[in-house]
């Protein structure tokens, strides 16, 4: 067991490679990695579909990569 089979992740992370530290809690002091994703614009997305972050797909993620 390695900790992670009780834990949550979103629908978009299953089945896919958490990178390293996913579960880690966040360092207030180092820069947190930088992603290619809109974030403003998949929240906006994710509330006018009445989504949750742990529900959206990876096709609803992949619209709004850069």
């Amino acid at each position: 067991m390695n900790g992670v089979e009780n834990k949550s992740i979103p629908l978009f992370l299953q089945g896919e490679q958490l990178p390293a530290g996913y579960f880690d809690p966040p360092n207030p002091y180092v820069d947190a990695p930088t992603k290619k994703v809109r974030l403003g614009a998949l929240v906006a997305y994710a509330r006018e579909n009445g989504k949750s972050g742990w529900e959206l797909t990876k096709e609803d993620v992949k619209r709004f990569s850069k």
